[in-house]
């Protein structure tokens, strides 16, 4: 699941900042919402191409909420939940799924734990009943605990173990934001894992899985009309803590530094060179973050980058690119890395790749920022054809906190960018943001004499 998950989160995180913009002050999805008494929050995405729906159930709850010494709470919780209720006891929750043809499953983020469903619009009220009733019935017997906390450690062990990219990642993850709740991994740590007991589940259970702290969104072939009875039917008798309500940000990273780590790993074939900065998320400010999207988009993000172009092209490295993370609670994320040619110097290297990011500035025009909005426009025809991609970024803004205006109005901040900004944003990242440059590099073989 774990594995799944994270490269699933990735892909349409990047391709939501990609989709979300439009010339016109068009809405994007054309969404409706209600909420219940209790505070749960709907989003009804209509599409009608198919007789299908997809059910996204968002908690405002992920690894950044977990105290200190439990990482990993929030993913064995997220196992759990397919462990049984009063209601629906054992694997039976599972079974009725693969029975009815419903593709379901979750994940974990930094930021939420969301539970997903493909199906047959006939088979949609079943699915909320079921979702409904693990919202409030959950039940975790010490043999279903002690199966998920070996399941997750097994997953834990496999995909760190003999991974030396997963490894350094994650080293490079805790030095970009120690100090803030985004430093452990998701998955938690193998000593923390199995600390973990079956009381800090249901804690955790009891303070963040409440109607008022999520987020229910259904995007396919329904109505708002027929989905709100549904969910009054199945969700509405659900008692909510409003004390798991939280703000929309937590945490802020601003402080100037400049860090470097360079290591050597087994298995690793070729030096690879990863430059991290800390940028602000759109809660953080919206202006600079989308600012920096659409300059990364020019610098790395496609075929026709400025990195292809002057860097691959010209022979001066082997692969070049960048990207942008700035759906987060906390701050976000500019990256560029680079493959060098074999036997090159790394230094120099790094050197080439800073350099790149300010000679990129230097020559970026109005012209060429239209163009880089174009790009990103061109994509948007996909998001509204595809109940999942809609379900999922309708989630993940609504999520952050976004009203539906926002979401259904947040092509503007892209199509709003302008030169000046992105040169503000681009000089106010380099001089002021902190910075993470990292080298993984082949483990070098030992000369015996």
């Amino acid at each position: 699941m774990f594995k799944f998950k994270l490269n699933k989160v990735f892909y349409l995180l990047v391709f939501c900042v990609f989709c979300l913009t439009h010339e016109i002050q068009a809405k994007l999805f054309d969404a409706t919402e209600f909420y219940l008494n209790n505070g749960l929050r709907v989003i009804v995405n209509e599409n009608h191409k198919a007789p299908i729906a997809k059910l996204m159930l968002w908690y405002k709850v992920g690894a950044m909420d977990e105290m200190p010494g439990k990482s990993g709470l929030a993913h064995l919780l997220e196992h759990l939940m397919f462990r049984g209720t009063s209601q629906i006891p054992n694997s039976k929750f599972n079974e009725i799924m693969l029975i009815n043809g419903v593709e379901n499953n979750a994940f974990t983020s930094r930021d939420f734990t969301v539970y997903h469903a493909l199906t047959d619009i006939s088979r949609l009220e079943l699915v909320m009943a079921l979702e409904a009733d693990r919202m409030a019935n959950l039940q975790i017997n010490d043999k279903a605990f002690q199966n998920e906390q070996k399941v997750v450690y097994q997953e834990r062990e496999q995909r760190v173990k003999n991974n030396s990219k997963t490894q350094f990642g994650e080293e490079v993850n805790k030095i970009l934001w120690q100090g803030t709740p985004y430093e452990h991994p998701i998955s938690g740590t193998l000593e923390e894992i199995n600390t973990l007991t079956k009381e800090d589940a249901l804690m955790f259970y009891h303070k963040y899985y409440s109607p008022s702290n999520a987020v229910l969104v259904v995007s396919g072939d329904i109505t708002p009309k027929e989905i709100k009875p549904l969910v009054e039917k199945y969700f509405g008798h659900i008692k909510s803590d409003q004390k798991a309500s939280r703000s929309k940000t937590t945490f802020t990273v601003f402080e100037k530094s400049d860090i470097s780590i360079y290591k050597e790993m087994p298995h690793i074939e070729s030096p690879k060179i990863l430059i991290t900065y800390i940028i602000p998320s759109i809660l953080e400010n919206a202006k600079e973050a989308f600012a920096l999207s659409v300059f990364s988009n020019y610098l790395g993000e496609s075929g026709n980058s400025y990195f292809q172009k002057e860097l691959v092209q010209k022979q001066k490295v082997l692969s070049a690119g960048s990207d942008v993370d700035i759906l987060y609670r906390g701050s976000g994320t500019f990256t560029v890395s680079m493959l060098p040619l074999e036997n090159s110097d790394l230094k120099e290297n790094v050197s080439l790749l800073e350099t790149s990011i300010s000679q990129a500035l230097l020559k970026l025009n109005s012209e060429t920022i239209k163009k880089e909005k174009k790009k990103i426009l061109s994509t948007l025809i996909y998001v509204k054809d595809n109940p999942e991609d809609a379900a999922y970024i309708i989630g993940t803004l609504a999520s952050l906190g976004l009203g539906l205006d926002e979401i259904e109005n947040y092509a503007s901040n892209i199509e709003n960018v302008s030169l000046e900004d992105v040169k503000k944003a681009v000089e106010n990242m380099l001089a002021h943001s902190k910075k993470v440059t990292a080298i993984l590099a082949p483990e070098q073989e030992i000369e015996n004499d």
